[in-house]
């Protein structure tokens, strides 16, 4: 089979046992039927206790998601995309996937970051909630076709990046309005899946600006966003200004 798409899994198993890695039931299983569709790597490593499976999962396609978008618009099915002799099938990584998860139900396995890399632009879905990302990645893309036009700047340029979602920080010490939020240690509370449909973070690379895209109203905002890592760059910066500070 011709890979049109290639997908690399990283996963961490939270254990409490140090040196011993218990290992996935079925991951072999799991790497053979990713390997029979696609160019595919699946690395597994161990981390603190919590009896948890964490995954990050990207996939690399040969479409652009301008393509994508509008072949989505026309209807073709979301995990089995053709455009001329190029593919975009994720029915295969879903199948296998969801075959992993039932064989281990229970280390709660979850994917929490879902990145694809079109040839056009990066997309990065994080996890809302519990199995959110795929029980709700049809409709994540379809919204996104439906909304792609609005995305372009006023000169044309499409989004070199696009973060779904990203929520408003009530913090009033806040280093930025909007940011993506993580799971530990983390202030904001996610009300699940339907913030994948309010704010998302769109990065322009010629322009150099980012952007938040107000779903809802479907209109941009000038307003920046921090990733997770800008965000804490940001606070750990403030906290080592704020200790050198001199006492009064």
């Amino acid at each position: 089979m011709k890979a049109d798409t290639s997908v690399a899994v990283r996963y961490w198993i939270a254990t409490s046992r140090p040196g011993d890695f218990p290992d996935l039931d079925g991951i072999h299983d799991f790497r053979k039927e990713l390997a029979s569709h696609y160019v595919s790597i699946v690395k597994g490593r161990p981390t603190g206790a919590g009896g948890i499976a964490r995954l990050y999962v990207e996939i690399i396609s040969t479409l652009s998601l301008s393509h994508i978008t509008q072949l989505l618009i026309d209807g073709i099915a979301f995990d089995l995309i053709k455009h001329g002799a190029k593919s975009f099938v994720l029915r295969p990584f879903l199948a296998a996937y969801r075959k992993l998860q039932r064989r281990n139900c229970k280390l709660f396995l979850d994917i929490v970051e879902l990145q694809i890399e079109f040839q056009d632009c990066l997309l990065v879905i994080h996890e809302t909630s519990s199995d959110a990302i795929l029980n709700h990645l049809e409709r994540i893309l379809v919204t996104l076709a439906q909304n792609y036009s609005r995305l372009l700047l006023n000169n044309g340029e499409r989004p070199f990046s696009i973060h779904i979602p990203v929520f408003e920080d009530p913090d009033a010490d806040r280093p930025c309005r909007f940011r993506v939020i993580g799971d530990i240690d983390e202030t904001i509370r996610s009300e699940g899946p339907a913030d994948y449909f309010r704010f998302w973070g769109l990065v322009y690379d010629r322009a150099r600006v980012v952007r938040v895209y107000d779903v809802m109203r479907q209109s941009m905002l000038d307003e920046n966003f921090n990733t997770l890592e800008r965000h804490w760059f940001e606070m750990n910066r403030r906290f080592r200004a704020k200790i050198k500070e001199p006492n009064p």
